[in-house]
C-alpha cells in the first residue's frame, strides 16, 4: 500500500470515529440538560398567600373515586387559581383560605391547599 493511499484511509477512518464520537457527545449532554432542567424544578420556594373561595367546581379526572373537588380561589394579589382539595376539608364558597405558592426555579408557579 503506499504512503498516500495509507494516509487517506487513515483520515476516513478517523473521521468516521469523529462523527460517532460527536454524535455520542451530542446525546449525552441532551441527557444532561434534561437533568438539570429537571433539577431546577425541584428548587421550589413557598409562600403562604390568602385568599377566598369563588367557585367550587366538581373534580373530573379518569380513574377518580368523587373524593375531590375544583377550588377556583380569588388571592388578595387579584390573580384567579385552581386548586384541588379533598371533598372532606368542608370548604364552602365564600370561604377564606390560606394557600401556598410554589415558585419553581424554572419559573413555573403552582398553588396548592394549605
Amino acid at each position: 500500500m503506499r504512503d498516500e493511499t495509507r494516509r487517506r484511509l487513515n483520515r476516513v477512518i478517523w473521521l468516521e470515529r469523529a462523527k460517532y464520537i460527536g454524535i455520542g457527545l451530542a446525546i449525552v449532554a441532551a441527557i444532561g440538560v434534561a437533568f438539570a432542567y429537571e433539577a431546577l424544578d425541584q428548587k421550589v420556594d413557598n409562600k403562604e398567600v390568602a385568599g377566598y373561595v369563588t367557585d367550587i367546581e366538581p373534580l373530573v379526572a379518569k380513574g377518580t373515586t368523587g373524593a375531590g373537588e375544583n377550588v377556583i380561589v380569588r388571592l388578595d394579589s387579584g390573580s384567579i387559581v385552581r386548586i384541588v382539595a379533598y371533598k372532606s376539608s368542608g370548604i364552602k364558597v365564600g370561604d377564606k383560605i390560606e394557600v401556598m405558592e410554589h415558585h419553581h426555579a424554572t419559573g413555573r408557579v403552582t398553588h396548592t391547599l394549605k
